[in-house]
């Protein structure tokens, strides 16, 4: 009688399966494995040789799950069949997730005479799993920032850490601007630039809502890289807000699943801004709400306190000076009235905007808002990207506050900076104490008897609008100085 055929013999059919087949004996000690395919060995870097006659457990990693570990000796003691997800090693120590499934093979006698295992390695499945759970997790922080600020840093954080991503940036629009608003601590100097919202990869990204990836920046005709070290990027937009960016110096080193999961991350960033930006224009109208009942109940209760006077006054005398009198505060509610109006529109966004020279409308503004005595001078050729009409009331209240503060007869000075980007309107009259400097722009607060104290918030309110800032300084003259900066000067 020939000899019984090896155990290798017996699963030749199964040397070249797609899958990793393992076999294990039950009636030794330990299950130790008889047999090993090709593809198991590819999968954990043992050859079968080394494999064979070792107790198959010895692969798990000790931190495996006590519960699977029981489960798969309950299906042996029992010869039922489990499938469980374990953690192993490769031969070079390398850690692998692998699924396996666990049949008792039965003899003729119904007797379990070998356990066949399947192996699937399902690491990139489990760390796609791992990373989402930490992208899920990393979104309830973002969703908390109260600054948008705080918000791409996070966001900056999460794909330094989960993604490795470790050059990475968000810019956002100012606007006809793409401006780095957080970078990677590996950023290197210079590694990021303010673009325009049509320049670039991410000029392109913002423009069509579209993610992107470039594997040879080298041979990307889009591509306007910071640094000639970068090779390879890919850019996602952060909704209608900005674009996130990472890069790399190797060529090829993004694919689709860094697109799918920088998506889900900047998903939350963009509902984070928005969630900022309508809380900010929320506190806005409050204030502004705030501001109204302010004049209501007392700006204008006082005027109208005086009118209601002086017409009795009319009535019993008939003398004209208390007809004079009641239409002086009837003039006066009605400014106030005018202001209040003005005052919430500026609460708006600015939309349609184009380019005007600021020497044209600082000399249409001046005809509105000037008195005969007064002069105005305008140094300054300077074009910028702005919504006309609010542009020309910022100046005309400029325009008012300088002559309500210096004089019938002041001198007003609109220049362009040296040192920012935007301009200045300067006079000649007392200026603004130090002291009251923090306070010109709130509703309401004003250092002139017959001023509404509304005329600089209404300045204030359309320079937030077009993302600008207003600061207070002082003039050449002595006078007050106020320089609106961040502008989109036009070159």
């Amino acid at each position: 009688m020939d000899d019984e055929p090896n155990v290798g013999a017996r699963y030749d059919i199964v040397a070249q399966a797609p899958v990793g087949i393992t076999v294990c004996d039950p009636s030794e000690a330990g299950t130790p494995v008889v047999y090993a395919n090709e593809r198991f060995e590819e999968i954990t870097g043992y050859a079968e040789s080394e494999l064979l006659g070792e107790p198959w457990h010895n692969l798990q990693d000790p931190e495996t799950r006590a519960e699977a570990r029981e489960r798969i000796e309950r299906a042996r003691d029992r010869a039922e069949s489990v499938t469980v997800e374990l953690r192993l090693y490769r031969a070079d120590g390398d850690p692998f997730w692998d699924r396996v499934r666990i049949v008792p093979l039965r003899d003729e006698t119904g007797a379990v005479a070998d356990f066949v295992a399947f192996h699937d390695d399902i690491t990139d499945e489990k760390q796609r799993e791992e990373t989402m759970q930490a992208l899920h997790s990393v979104a309830t922080h973002i969703q908390t920032d109260e600054t948008v600020e705080a918000a791409c840093e996070r966001t900056i954080e999460a794909a330094a850490r989960i993604l490795e991503f470790d050059k990475c940036t968000i810019v956002l629009q100012e606007g006809e601007w793409l401006v780095p608003t957080a970078d990677s601590t590996d950023i290197p100097s210079g590694g990021t630039r303010r673009m325009r919202v049509d320049q670039g990869l991410a000029g392109a990204t913002f423009q069509t809502g579209e993610s992107m990836v470039v594997d040879d920046v080298d041979q990307d005709e889009t591509s306007d890289p910071a640094k000639e070290t970068y090779k390879s990027a890919i850019s996602v937009p952060i909704g209608d807000h900005g674009v996130f960016q990472a890069v790399k110096t190797e060529t090829h080193a993004f694919d689709e699943a860094d697109v799918e999961h920088t998506e889900l991350l900047v998903s939350h960033t963009a509902s984070a801004i928005e969630r900022i930006e309508r809380e900010q224009e929320l506190q806005r109208q409050n204030e502004r709400l705030e501001s109204f009942v302010s004049v209501v109940s007392h700006d204008l209760r006082n005027p109208l306190n005086v009118l209601g006077g002086a017409l009795e006054l009319a009535r019993q005398t008939g003398e004209p000076e208390h007809f004079e009198r009641g239409k002086r505060a009837y003039e006066r509610m009605e400014e106030l009235i005018d202001d209040l109006l003005t005052l919430a529109r500026q609460g708006e966004d600015v939309e349609r905007l184009e380019t005007v020279g600021l020497g044209r409308i600082a000399d249409e503004s001046w005809k509105t808002a000037a008195t005969a005595e007064a002069a105005l001078a305008v140094e300054t050729d300077l074009a910028v990207r702005c919504h006309e009409g609010r542009f020309r009331e910022l100046l005309e209240n400029l325009f008012r506050n300088a002559i309500e503060h210096g004089g019938e007869d002041a001198t007003v000075t609109v220049g362009e900076l040296t040192s920012a980007d935007g301009f200045f309107v300067a006079d000649d009259g007392p200026g603004v104490p130090p002291e009251h400097r923090d306070q010109v722009f709130e509703s309401g607060f004003s250092t002139a008897e017959d001023g509404t104290g509304f005329g600089l918030s209404i300045v204030d309110q359309i320079a937030a609008a077009h993302d600008w800032e207003v600061r207070v300084a002082e003039s050449d003259a002595g006078g007050a100085r106020f320089e609106v900066v961040d502008v989109d000067v036009v070159a």
